[in-house]
């Protein structure tokens, strides 16, 4: 169970760590996407930690939106993977797959506001 800064900035750091790398040639929205959230990840990962170092544990409302964060950056590149090596391409379901992946981005990019504010700290351009 993760239950302190320490934990969501390790977990963080795990999911950037852990996110697919480019296959193709060529940059995509795709690639995009990954390297804003790995960027976010490992910036918003290693702050946490030194947070942690500085304050403590923290409590469940310091931590919890950082834990999101990062279970939102898994789901997006898990649901990016499926949209790029798919077997059989189908458009309607790789537009709803995109449709949804570009919802969890914006909430990815609002928690990435509220954690590097509480942090002191900015980042680069959202997506």
């Amino acid at each position: 169970m993760n239950t302190s800064m320490e934990d969501a900035g390790r977990c963080l750091l795990s999911v950037a760590w852990n996110m697919r790398g480019g296959h193709s040639a060529e940059y995509s929205r795709s690639e995009e996407i990954r390297d804003r959230l790995r960027l976010v990840c490992r910036s918003t990962g290693h702050a946490a930690c030194a947070w942690a170092r500085t304050h403590g544990a923290g409590s469940a409302a310091d931590y919890l939106p950082f834990l999101q964060l990062a279970d939102l950056a898994y789901e997006i590149d898990t649901l990016l993977l499926l949209v790029t090596s798919r077997l059989v391409p189908e458009v309607d379901r790789d537009l709803r797959r995109w449709d949804e992946i570009e919802a969890l981005v914006l909430r990815a990019e609002r928690l990435t506001e509220h954690t590097t504010h509480f942090l002191g700290h900015s980042l680069t351009a959202p997506c």
